[in-house]
């Protein structure tokens, strides 16, 4: 994985390509947004959803990355390695085992742009989105160098929720129905993956770093 992301701008590929997969699942919300457009029958109101679906998605990704960035720089880089790695592949098997359940809102259709935002943001800081930005925490020499990378991710995840929502409605629920993959099993195979990818990097502070130019 080191390898792999050894340029920034491999890894500012990659925090692009995660945002636009984790747009695409259908529990980040912009499945929410094309019902409130089929029940208004307004395309418009489609895109005035997606934007504080969006918004939650990138507060719930920031929260959870500022928790990782924090620890990162305030404590022994092994050991936030060692602990964030178990973390992910635990919170992975976890939701190998629920991947059927996701947050569910109780509030109806009914909602504002306000509710919008809080239902994004509890979504995606359970969904583990920002998780997978362990890598890149862990390799960072300064803060500075996570925050183009957040914003890609948080661009990509809002081009394919647009483009996936516009086609959906587009097409019509019902065919959308014969070709809806499990994400949430995708995810959480990948939150495993990731993790003892992360494992075998063994956490070694000397090597764990990616060196940015």
């Amino acid at each position: 994985m080191a390898d792999i992301l050894s340029s920034y701008d491999s890894q500012l590929i990659a925090a692009a390509l995660l945002g636009a997969f984790h747009g695409i699942n259908p529990a980040m919300g912009w499945l929410f947004a094309v019902f409130l457009a089929v029940q208004r029958n307004d395309t418009k109101v489609l895109f005035w959803a997606i934007f504080p679906i969006a918004a939650g998605q990138m507060l719930g990704d920031g929260a959870v990355i500022a928790v990782q960035t924090f620890a990162r720089f305030h404590f022994p880089l092994h050991a936030v390695h060692i602990f964030i790695s178990l973390f992910i592949l635990l919170y992975g098997f976890y939701r190998l085992f629920r991947y059927y359940r996701h947050f569910k809102w109780s509030g109806g259709l009914k909602v504002g742009y306000g509710q919008l935002i809080l239902w994004s943001f509890l979504a995606s800081s359970t969904h583990g989105s920002g998780l997978l930005f362990a890598p890149f925490i862990l390799s960072a020499e300064k803060v500075t160098d996570l925050i183009p990378l957040w914003i890609v991710h948080e661009l990509g995840m809002l081009a394919s929720m647009t483009v996936v929502a516009l086609i959906v409605y587009r097409a019509g629920m019902v065919k959308f129905r014969k070709y809806i993959v499990n994400y949430e099993l995708i995810w959480a195979i990948l939150l495993i993956t990731v993790g003892m990818i992360l494992i075998v990097m063994g956490g070694d502070s000397s090597g764990g770093h990616m060196h940015v130019h």
